[in-house]
């Protein structure tokens, strides 16, 4: 991504807060001009529409989150610190951006460009995680003798998981801790972490 002007800046962190407050649905572009004290012109200078600016959040996010795990993938020295790095990166990401509002707003999105754009997301998710993987497994992180494509497989079966109506409704409001069991099953199998 290009470097960003102060006035951009403002617009995507303003509009990040109330995103996170209110979920994106819930928050108009004239919301997001008053909030930030810009035009309406300001705003149509940097983004096309809101899905425009909601895109570029998730970019800018998902940059930040390869950075993470390179530095993961470079610093950790075991699978515990890997899990540990990776649930403290959520948590934080729940708690400031992905809030309950922001997940209600992925389960009843409708709109078809957003879709698509999530749906591509997606799929670079399981290509950088398959580079992820292969990493851990050079580093004798992890067992070397799985294949990727099982991993690949077995990576969709757990989003599968996550989406799926009959757990997220046993799991109500509390998608973090989904998250956080649907992890550590991946990393640590049905026996958990060592204690």
């Amino acid at each position: 991504m290009e470097p960003i002007n102060k006035t951009e800046q403002t617009i995507l962190q303003v509009s990040e807060n109330l995103f996170s407050q209110h979920g994106w649905q819930r928050v108009s572009i004239s919301e997001i001009c008053d909030e930030a004290k810009v035009s309406r012109v300001t705003f149509y200078r940097y983004f096309k529409n809101k899905n425009a600016l909601l895109k570029h959040i998730f970019l800018q996010k998902q940059e930040r989150v390869t950075a993470h795990y390179a530095t993961l993938l470079e610093e950790s020295k075991n699978i515990e610190e890997v899990i540990k790095g990776i649930f403290s990166y959520q948590e934080n990401a729940l708690n400031q951006f992905f809030t309950p509002n922001v997940l209600k707003d992925f389960d009843q999105n409708q709109d078809p460009e957003l879709i698509e754009f999530f749906q591509m997301q997606h799929e670079r998710k399981y290509h950088f995680l398959d580079q992820f993987f292969s990493e851990l497994q050079a580093k004798k992180i992890i067992d070397a003798d799985y294949p990727t494509v099982l991993i690949h497989q077995y990576l969709k079966t757990m989003d599968h998981l996550m989406f799926n109506e009959v757990v997220q409704e046993a799991y109500g409001e509390n998608k973090s801790t989904l998250r956080q069991d649907i992890l550590k099953l991946i990393m640590f199998g049905l026996s958990g972490p060592k204690k």
